[in-house]
């Protein structure tokens, strides 16, 4: 989670220039970082922080449990 709250500042801008439609893609990203900032303060990098760490702990559960039992499965039949 600590992971996220690092990585959400710079996913922000990513995500606004992936989803505009009348925007060039190549050199976008500082102008949209810089837009952000200016119009709704530095907090606003973080937009989307508290429902990506709800969906953390499910998907991170999940995916423990899909290796364990891949793992108990290759042990028990593939390679006894």
């Amino acid at each position: 989670m600590m992971g996220w709250a690092a990585a959400m500042p710079f996913d922000v801008p990513k995500t606004n220039v992936q989803a505009s439609w009348d925007s060039r893609v190549v050199g976008s990203y500082f102008p949209e970082l810089i837009r952000i900032v200016k119009e709704r303060g530095p907090l606003a990098l973080y937009t989307g922080l508290i429902p990506t760490i709800a969906r953390a702990f499910p998907a991170n559960a999940a995916l423990f449990l899909g290796v364990e039992m891949g793992k108990k499965f290759f042990d028990k039949w593939v390679w006894p």
